[in-house]
């Protein structure tokens, strides 16, 4: 069980923080976008590490004709969703302007593009792994809060409200504290990394010229680079939080239209005397 808890607690942190990347002018910009997109990439591998079991023994019965239909959707759900997210990081580094710059690629236009789309992508497939196990997870938040005679946990919860409160004042603490590195996100120098010609050829040491305009200080950009809106991490969370509902109620509901039927028809097969 404490196994479980440590999946929801590890699940719940990967998801606040996948969120904060989809949009890069978050926090501090950049630098946190870079540097939390490779410890989302040691989460999963350690989200992995704790469901391994799981994976090895679907892995040698995945042929199986008697492997139940959900097991199979759920694992190559799994494995889309392991590409994809490989893809984001892999196309992140190579067009890292912070943390591994000697690794990017120049004028790498196509990899942005290519990085946005495995990103909106993981975004729906992560809707639809949570929606075909929010029956599991229900499951696990029911023994958490609620004791056996029905009676809920206020010690657990009081925990948890605490545990969100300080993770909410933290962000918000990191938000005000934090000066946005606006310059990586010059018009003027996404221009030259993309081929266009440069405004000023004599000096190839300014690299950032000029100040950034009004869009780009409000995060209004829409473009490869990453997601246009508000740069308000709280915002940023409620608005992807809302996509995943949208994906995870329709899904949840149809898997569990799913197994009501499969219940209604077990229950009407004729019993074989012996």
């Amino acid at each position: 069980m404490k196994k479980n808890y440590t999946k929801i607690i590890l699940d719940l942190m990967m998801a606040i923080t996948f969120v904060l990347l989809m949009n890069p002018r978050v926090l501090n910009g950049l630098p946190f976008h870079e540097i939390a997109g490779l410890v989302i990439g040691v989460a999963i591998l350690a989200h992995i590490g704790l469901n391994f079991c799981w994976v090895i023994n679907t892995t040698k019965k995945i042929f199986d004709p008697n492997l139940p239909k959900k097991t199979f959707f759920s694992y190559l759900l799994n494995i889309l969703l392991l590409i994809s997210m490989a893809t984001v990081i892999v196309t992140g580094i190579l067009i890292s302007r912070v943390v591994l710059p000697s690794l990017a690629i120049q004028g790498g236009h196509s990899i942005r593009g290519i990085h946005s789309f495995s990103a909106d992508a993981t975004l729906a497939l992560v809707g639809l792994h949570i929606g075909v196990h929010w029956q599991w997870i229900l499951s696990i938040c029911k023994k958490a809060f609620k004791s056996k005679e029905g009676k809920f946990k206020k010690g657990v919860i009081a925990s948890v409200v605490l545990s969100l409160a300080i993770l909410a004042g933290g962000i918000q603490w990191f938000a005000s504290a934090a000066s946005p590195s606006k310059g990586y996100f010059n018009p003027i120098e996404m221009q030259q990394s993309s081929g266009a010609p440069s405004v000023n050829k004599g000096n190839s040491t300014n690299t950032f010229q000029g100040p950034p305009n009004k869009d780009f200080r409000e995060g209004k950009f829409h473009g490869k680079d990453g997601h246009g809106g508000s740069s308000n991490p709280f915002l940023v969370v409620l608005n992807y939080f809302a996509i995943w509902t949208a994906i995870i109620i329709p899904t949840y509901y149809l898997d569990k239209r799913k197994r009501r039927n499969k219940r209604k028809s077990s229950e009407l097969q004729p019993k074989v005397s012996s």
